[in-house]
């Protein structure tokens, strides 16, 4: 049988096939982390696209189970899921995108961006959604329990509605791609069909990169102008929303004058992540119609247009420069969306999770931290390459020094976070709060109890009207009333 099988052909031909597809694969992934690939920044992003969207989504399915007939809750869910889809435009991009993988791409590629498109219209309509479930004055009319039983789906609805008709529309429908490929440096590209027909521009794109400066097999797909102006329409409606929610904020506050300022914090941690959003959003804005377009000579910056920057023979600085501000532009939207979700939990669980703050700052920290460096390495080895033409040696060297001010850098962005995430509670009240919670479980509080908590509350130097308010957090979090307590002596 053995020697039939290998008679035949089959077993052998399979086990070449499988090794030069490893092969391929490795191949692709050694080049993808090259020095001149900003050792695979783009991948890395690719992964931090889809970590940020299974969090989203993550987040979305528990903010929906927390209250399933609260229409803010849906409303909610189905924004941190859009929001979500949006983060993940790169994220199928961490498996091989070239010609030998291009019946894979047939599926992944309508998989990446009709969700992408559909996301971003739904989004629109939800940030215009926010006075009917976050009460603003001037639109107070639109504020009413009928509407927010019905928005969360209909805006949803709507956007599917509104991408399907335009999916087919010159202007928006993604119509043609190629591939652009060069086997090795030192040869002229050539162009090989995907879907659709050969543009020019594909030609264009092939003449402007002349002779390779090193094998490569990238997609030129065509960018619509129609989706490009829904993309960029995005961070315009996300101001709205903004001030939507800035606008309900500053009523709320206006309103609370005289009481306690504990139970606003919420509100202000939504605002801030919704702000981080928008200011990436923003950022991602002035950086594609702004500062691309005056350093590519007044034209706009394509995707295609960073295989010819990247790829090209003999780069100029400016060339580099736009392929490295390129790849980290690509990063803002997952990253600001990452933020508005880190803010979202905070804002969502501080009732609930006691110490999350201080649990959220730690995270916040270290991945900031983490950015920083990374940022720095791959910066300073991009000039020191284009300089001198080792670049390895100045990341080396910053990385050193990253190390060695690791305590000022980290007092410094923990500065920062204090600032956007602060302590709700002091770390003496969030060791009261879990005595308080624990003797309360049984919904009986007997006198001893009540006395060993004023002991500890006296300890712990909380006055009484701030521990009026601890108390009454604790219960809220726990769904316990006032009366819901049997305070009773302890013979009893």
């Amino acid at each position: 049988m053995s020697r039939k099988s290998r008679g035949d052909g089959t077993p052998v031909k399979w086990l070449i096939l499988c090794r030069n597809t490893m092969s391929e694969i490795v191949d692709y992934y050694v080049s993808a982390f090259s020095a001149q690939s900003l050792y695979g920044f783009y991948h890395v992003v690719a992964v931090f696209s889809m970590v940020v969207l299974i969090w989203m989504i993550g987040l979305s399915y528990l903010v929906f189970k927390a209250d399933t007939g609260s229409s803010e809750n849906k409303f909610m869910s189905v924004l941190l899921f859009c929001e979500g889809i949006k983060a993940s435009w790169l994220a199928l991009e961490i498996f091989p995108y070239a010609s030998q993988w291009e019946r894979l791409w047939d599926i992944f590629f309508p998989l990446k961006m009709e969700p992408f498109m559909f996301a971003q219209i739904t989004s629109i309509l939800l940030y215009l959604s926010f006075p009917v479930y976050y009460r603003v004055n001037l639109l107070k009319f639109l504020h009413n329990d009928r509407l927010k039983r019905h928005v969360w789906y209909l805006a949803p609805s709507l956007g599917l509605t509104i991408w399907m008709f335009l999916r087919t529309q010159d202007g928006f429908a993604f119509q043609n791609a190629s591939w652009i490929i060069c086997t090795e440096a030192g040869t002229e590209p050539f162009i090989q069909n995907w879907w659709g027909s050969i543009t020019d521009r594909v030609y264009t794109f092939r003449d402007e990169i002349g002779t390779c400066a090193r094998p490569f097999d990238k997609a030129v797909v065509d960018e619509p102008a129609g989706s490009w102006a829904i993309i960029l329409l995005g961070p315009i409606f996300s101001l709205v929303g903004l001030l939507f929610l800035r606008s309900s904020m500053k009523q709320s506050q206006r309103e609370r004058e005289g009481e306690t300022a504990y139970g606003t914090l919420p509100s202000r941690s939504l605002y801030i992540g919704f702000l981080g959003k928008v200011v990436g959003q923003l950022t991602f804005f002035i950086v594609v119609l702004g500062i691309m377009p005056a350093l590519n000579g007044g034209a706009f910056f394509e995707f295609a247009d960073n295989i010819r920057v990247q790829y090209g023979a003999d780069p100029t600085s400016t060339e580099r420069m736009l392929y490295f501000i390129w790849c980290f532009t690509l990063v803002i939207t997952p990253a600001a969306i990452g933020f508005e979700a880190l803010m979202f939990v905070h804002a969502s669980l501080k009732d609930t999770v006691f110490g999350i703050d201080a649990n959220l700052r730690t995270t916040f920290t270290n991945t900031l931290f983490t950015g920083v460096g990374a940022f720095s390495f791959v910066f300073v080895s991009e000039a020191m390459e284009n300089v001198v033409g080792y670049g390895m040696v100045g990341g080396v060297a910053i990385g050193g020094m990253i190390i060695l001010g690791r305590r000022p850098i980290l007092g410094l962005i923990t500065a920062v976070s204090n600032k956007l995430i602060p302590e709700e509670y002091s770390p003496g009240e969030l060791k009261y709060l879990k005595a308080y919670a624990e003797t309360i479980q049984d919904l009986v509080l007997t006198e001893r109890e009540k006395s060993l908590l004023d002991n500890l509350a006296s300890a712990y130097e909380i006055s009484p009207e701030r521990l009026s308010v601890i108390e009454q957090n604790c219960r809220e979090s726990l769904s316990i009333g006032l009366h819901d307590l049997v305070i009773r002596g302890n013979d009893a």
